[in-house]
């Protein structure tokens, strides 16, 4: 016995030893991270980072126990930057906020959901749709088939609908199901698919931006998505009164162009919402191969990238994630929007 814990010992010394270099590592990389961030932010690496950055501040929340529990304390000290960085990101998120909206102001709820090109068993989008219970739907990644199922499907419930759904492209699709009158509709493309409608709500015209730029790890793709975020700030500058900017804008809030939006207008999630509101990717719904064993179920929504934001015209209420991504590998987010009081 004596000679396995002499044996056993070394190893475990090892062990341990390895696990505070990994700690001190990780550590260092991310208060490194967070400072090349204050000095570079326009820097590819930082925005590339800037994906996932609140993924690499969770693990300090764990490490810190650890360190305590093994008396080394001195690490604690790396591992500071990353518990600060998350706790001003995030911790609105968990604290108690009230709506400043007036209680008799009309009510507006949108649901914005990226249908991840879906061309057949629309079931579960279209039962997400229906128990949304929105006023205006937001769609992208709209194939021609999906086009057809739900404007057939929603004539009634939905009478007035843009759907911009792109000859064997389903990805840039858009599209608009409403309750209120469509008065002008407006798509185009950069790099992908985007939508501008004013809609008739209380007899005033609200702007409704859909937008669904450029995903950051393709080739180029964070100075294209910049592009794209360009002309939307460029085109929502010259529009009057309530605007909503709504979609699938494959960004983090750590990110640049995160920033250069909620400059000029409002995250309503950020404002009203409970929790971190990771929208993507989730595919436990997802098919899954022959024999009915799933591959990617066990994986659910780390990142947020799905929005709905607004300018003054609008308050915020509410805002939730929907808690199922029907055949997408998105969830849907669902807010409510009150019409602000006109001076």
């Amino acid at each position: 016995m004596t000679a396995i814990k002499r044996t056993m010992h070394p190893i475990f010394r090892a062990l341990i030893n390895v696990f505070i270099a990994m700690i001190g590592a990780y550590g260092l990389s991310v208060t490194g991270f967070l400072v090349l961030r204050l000095v570079g932010e326009q820097w590819i690496i930082v925005e590339i980072f800037n994906s996932f950055a609140h993924l690499l501040f969770i693990p300090a929340f764990v490490l810190i126990p650890l360190c305590l529990l093994i008396r080394r304390f001195r690490l604690i000290v790396v591992l500071i930057p990353p518990v600060v960085a998350f706790l001003l990101s995030y911790s609105i998120f968990f604290t108690q906020r009230s709506t400043n909206a007036d209680p008799d102001a009309p009510k507006i709820h949108i649901l914005t959901y990226n249908l991840k090109s879906q061309t057949e068993n629309l079931d579960s989008s279209i039962a997400i749709i229906r128990d949304s219970d929105a006023d205006v739907v937001a769609l992208q990644e709209l194939s021609e088939e999906a086009a057809a199922i739900l404007a057939e499907t929603f004539v009634d419930e939905y009478p007035n609908q843009a759907l911009h759904p792109q000859p064997g492209e389903p990805v840039p699709g858009q599209g608009i199901l409403s309750r209120y009158p469509i008065i002008s509709d407006e798509y185009w493309r950069i790099y992908l698919g985007h939508q501008k409608v004013a809609i008739e709500i209380n007899e005033q015209l609200v702007t409704l931006y859909n937008l669904h730029p450029i995903h950051p790890l393709t080739p180029n793709g964070i100075p294209r998505r910049a592009e794209e975020i360009t002309e939307l700030l460029n085109r929502a500058a010259n529009d009057s009164g309530p605007l909503m900017i709504v979609g699938d804008f494959n960004m983090t809030d750590q990110s640049a162009d995160y920033g250069r939006i909620t400059t000029s207008y409002a995250d309503t999630y950020r404002e009203v919402g409970w929790g971190m509101g990771f929208t993507f990717p989730d595919f436990s719904t997802q098919s899954a191969i022959p024999g009915g064993v799933s591959t990617l179920g066990f994986i659910r929504p780390l990142a947020r990238i799905d929005y709905v934001f607004h300018n003054e015209g609008f308050q915020a209420v509410d805002a939730i994630v929907w808690s199922s991504s029907g055949g997408s590998d998105h969830r849907p987010l669902r807010a409510t929007l009150a019409l602000a009081r006109a001076e």
